[in-house]
């Protein structure tokens, strides 16, 4: 199954969106600052889309998917609005991480991305290596804005 940034289009950008690790708001209703900024993507204009998920320890990810930087801003800035009114002023930036990735050209296909034979010897040393930056790498990936896909 394909991601929906692999279907949109270059250039858009991509916002990946999670709470804060520190602060685990949550409203009368159980809902948690990036719950308010999901609800209100769709309705922006320049919203695109949006894929979410969760990371390895359970948190909720999203990532929203926006036609230029003024329509990104613009659902920021309302989701600052909307936060501080339901979380007691606290705002968007105490609440939330958001990153930002422009994305300018149509990813490669994934079976491209697979080397044919391993690129690195078989010794000891070199196997422990490989371990270890092999287990780094869905994080790193993560950062980039690319999407595991199991």
């Amino acid at each position: 199954m394909s991601s929906l940034a692999e279907r949109i289009e270059p250039p858009f950008y991509a916002a990946i969106l999670n709470d804060n690790t520190d602060q685990r708001l949550e409203d009368e209703n159980h809902l948690a600052p990036s719950d308010e900024m999901i609800s209100i993507a769709p309705a922006q204009p320049g919203f695109l889309g949006l894929e979410t998920t969760e990371d390895k320890c359970g948190t909720p990810v999203a990532v929203s998917y926006w036609r230029d930087m003024d329509a990104l801003k613009a659902w920021e800035h309302r989701g600052d609005m909307e936060i501080r009114k339901r979380f007691a002023g606290a705002g968007l930036e105490e609440t939330c991480a958001i990153r930002i990735s422009k994305i300018d050209e149509k990813l490669a296909e994934p079976n491209h991305l697979r080397a044919e034979h391993p690129a690195i010897p078989t010794s000891s040393t070199l196997n422990m290596l490989s371990t270890g930056l092999i287990a780094v790498f869905p994080a790193l990936a993560g950062f980039l804005g690319y999407e595991q896909i199991v």
